[in-house]
């Protein structure tokens, strides 16, 4: 049923655009600006719940349902939020005729983010609380003022409740206007020592890491966002998974490592089971994230061509940023030790050498002064980043030989180190 059907919240969608057209026509003590905002009013409180509305894009969220601005009874409304700079608007169903008025007043005139009692307006950039109001976004999203918004969609994804899927798409559209800026959203992560929070912290750093890498690989915008959206949700199926094999200190038995590998079936179906407003790399990538691109992962299973591309984009970053993290049974690994193990997975044939390419190229990991172990037993250092390979840069060994290692017969490289050789 679409966002204008006979549904308590269609009606009230409806009202609520009709309200705004008259409102625009009438001053607002007018007769026919209070019935329409009493009308209003009424739907909302029959609809008895919040109302979250979203402009993402091109369109126009409301609750679990998606459609395009262009046409939509709210259409000229969204064009005044977006004015205003307000992208989400939450309305409680208390809210009054004279407040719904009276913030349709505020939105014509670009003050949509004054929202009386019972409306709460703001930006989709989620920006901390020291962030002044009338500042765009001009470095990465606060990752502490996500993190509640990752957990609170997770959650009810986890529970199959469609309102997760809003909040993942809000998450990934905050994120999306950093995409172009890499290093806004990588530095911060490259540069974290301790996650807390990890269940959460780790999807919203694999969904940012997996956007910027599927940017890098050139997927055009739309799958992008896709590819971050699958990221953000990957884990999803862990909500499955008891706490205390999540959090175990040490190998784990046949039996938890069983259980703990069941988390990609679990989350495939619950996304699936969302139905067809689920995009459909979700199910796929939180199924095959830990396939392997050889198929030496979970779940075993022969797929013709391998594990889609998207779901080994998201591997990649998944494999970084949970050895970037500090576990209950082990530390952090740096930045080069981390990178050295996707070099190993990518030589094993697990990761996609394409993929880690561009990974390590985004984050200049291999840049010159970089000090590497090369697959002859000598150790080098980057004089100039590989193009268009990036783990094919021109190196000077330890013997003080110039080595390009995109030539066919040149040695690889096997580790990168901490310090110069």
């Amino acid at each position: 049923m679409t966002a204008v059907g006979i549904d308590p919240l269609g009606r009230f969608l409806s009202d609520l655009g009709a309200l705004y057209r008259t409102r625009r026509l009438y001053p607002g003590g007018n007769e026919q600006v209070q019935r329409a905002a009493q009308r209003t009013a009424e739907a909302l409180a029959r609809w008895g719940a919040p109302v979250r509305i979203a402009v993402l894009g091109d369109e126009v969220v409301v609750e679990d349902r998606a459609e395009a601005i262009a046409g939509h009874p709210l259409a000229g409304l969204l064009a005044d939020l977006r004015a205003s700079g307000c992208e989400s608007v939450a309305i409680r169903p208390e809210t009054t005729a004279e407040a719904l008025a009276r913030w349709l007043e505020a939105a014509a005139r670009g003050g949509a983010l004054e929202g009386p009692p019972g409306i709460e307006a703001g930006g989709l950039s989620f920006r901390g609380p020291s962030a002044s109001p009338d500042e765009g976004p001009k470095g990465a999203p606060d990752q502490g003022a996500l993190l509640p918004a990752v957990e609170e969609a997770l959650a009810d994804l986890a529970s199959e409740r469609k309102e997760g899927l809003q909040r993942a798409r809000e998450i990934v559209s905050a994120l999306a206007g950093h995409l172009a800026a890499e290093t806004d959203l990588i530095q911060p992560i490259r540069d974290l020592k301790d996650h807390d929070d990890y269940t959460f912290t780790h999807a919203l750093n694999v969904c940012a890491l997996s956007g910027v890498l599927a940017r890098a690989l050139g997927a055009r915008a739309e799958l992008v966002d896709s590819i971050a959206l699958g990221a953000l949700c990957h884990d999803v199926g862990k909500y499955d998974v008891p706490r205390e094999v999540l959090n175990f200190e040490g190998p784990l038995s046949p039996d938890d490592r069983q259980v703990m590998n069941g988390h990609p079936a679990h989350g495939a179906r619950r996304l699936v089971d969302m139905g067809k407003e689920v995009h459909p790399l979700l199910p796929v990538i939180a199924y095959q994230h830990h396939m392997a691109a050889d198929g030496s992962g979970y779940p075993r299973i022969p797929l013709p061509g391998g594990p889609h591309p998207a779901s080994l984009i998201v591997a990649v970053a998944d494999v970084f940023d949970a050895l970037r993290t500090v576990r209950p049974y082990r530390g952090a690994r740096t930045v080069a030790q981390a990178c050295t193990v996707l070099l190993g997975d990518t030589a094993a044939g697990r990761l996609h050498r394409r993929h880690v390419s561009a990974f390590l190229g985004v984050f200049r990991v291999l840049g010159p002064g970089r000090a590497v172990a090369m697959s002859d037993g000598r150790r080098a250092a980057v004089l100039r980043e590989g193009r268009p390979d990036a783990l094919e840069p021109l190196v000077e060994a330890e013997d003080g030989q110039v080595v390009d290692l995109s030539l066919s017969a040149a040695p690889g490289i096997v580790e990168v180190l901490e310090a110069p050789p």
